[in-house]
């Protein structure tokens, strides 16, 4: 058996003293998952993924959303994905708000996958992401960052707005992208191989086209870069899958509410998407966050004479503009076939 020598024994505490402040920790084994078990999805049954163990205690386990209503579609993608990268990262874009961070993450809380997440700014560093040394309880430590840190336990790893980092800070990626290993150069040359369990996911509004619509200060990424990724385009729910999901979320609206708040907001993106001549331009469409405000503030506004539309003020159209604002509010009324100002019947 060889000795460690004196750096390494040091290097050696550090980690441990890092992975105590942090709390990270490693997998304890691996299992065989039932997909349709797992998600209580019929089509997926007899599909099993493998998935690492992980102390419940891990601090990066993300908790389960009961009310979460998952796409077949897109979970069997996903789920692809998790089970084996074949040497890809995964690039999810698509409309604000329409669930793309929520689909991985609540993918990873049923499989219990630790997850560390950053949502990326137009000061971004890669070094955000490998680490830096600070003093820790009187000592001088290197302290990982997400990367580095997912890299070596094994976790999923999200970057979310990627469109919004400078692509040259973006291309020191590449060589993880590659699946070689970080070396962290402010460590002392240190190098991290990438744990088999690594999952590298980021998500952003366009698929590294640059700026376009209200996305505005999203960057033109480098081919190179973007070369080294698998795409899946997320959109909003089906009204069938919205109605649903309400319905888990916000059970004392009856099915009427529901069926008109879908219908508008489904009408308020077909307004942003598919512009019509001498018809209101959407410069925002209503995302499925918004629109699961709209339902919570609906709700607890029912000592409203019109909770509905107070509600849609709070929770999505006090930020239009005046033209934008009235069609929305007209829009409520043709809808809900409300002239007036109560429709706190129908809640």
């Amino acid at each position: 058996m060889r000795k460690l020598n004196n750096e390494e024994t040091v290097s050696s505490e550090n980690t441990a003293f890092e992975a105590a402040l942090c709390g990270d920790s490693v997998s304890l084994s691996r299992k065989t998952v039932d997909a349709g078990r797992i998600f209580g999805i019929r089509s997926l049954k007899n599909i099993t993924i493998e998935a690492p163990v992980f102390d419940t205690a891990n601090q990066y386990q993300c908790r389960v959303q009961d009310n979460y209503v998952f796409n077949e579609s897109m979970l069997h993608h996903m789920l692809s994905f998790i089970d084996g990268t074949s040497g890809d990262a995964l690039y999810l874009y698509g409309p604000s708000g329409c669930g793309k961070t929520s689909l991985i993450s609540q993918i990873a809380a049923r499989l219990q996958w630790p997850v560390v997440s950053l949502t990326i700014n137009g000061r971004f560093e890669l070094a955000d992401l490998i680490g830096h040394t600070s003093v820790v309880n009187g000592r001088v430590v290197f302290v990982h960052g997400p990367l580095a840190r997912a890299m070596r336990y094994g976790y999923i790893l999200i970057l979310n707005e990627i469109d919004l980092a400078d692509a040259a800070e973006l291309a020191g990626l590449n060589d993880v992208l590659e699946g070689r290993s970080l070396v962290v150069i402010q460590n002392n040359g240190e190098v991290i191989p990438p744990h088999p369990d690594f999952r590298l996911v980021v998500t952003a509004n366009t698929c590294g086209s640059g700026s376009r619509g209200g996305y505005h200060g999203t960057q033109l990424l480098n081919a190179a870069f973007l070369d080294r990724f698998r795409f899946i385009r997320c959109d909003y729910m089906s009204a069938k899958e919205e109605s649903g999901l309400l319905k888990k979320a916000v059970p004392e609206l009856s099915d009427k509410t529901i069926a008109s708040m879908v219908r508008i907001a489904g009408e308020i993106r077909r307004s942003h998407t598919e512009p019509k001549a001498n018809h209101v331009y959407m410069s925002v469409p209503m995302s499925t966050r918004a629109l699961l405000r709209w339902a919570g503030l609906t709700r607890a506004y029912a000592f409203e004479d019109n909770p509905l539309k107070v509600a849609l003020l709070h929770s999505f159209a006090g930020r239009l503009s005046d033209d934008e604002r009235e069609y929305v509010l007209r829009l409520v009324s043709d809808v809900t076939g409300d002239t007036g100002d109560g429709v706190g019947s129908s809640v």
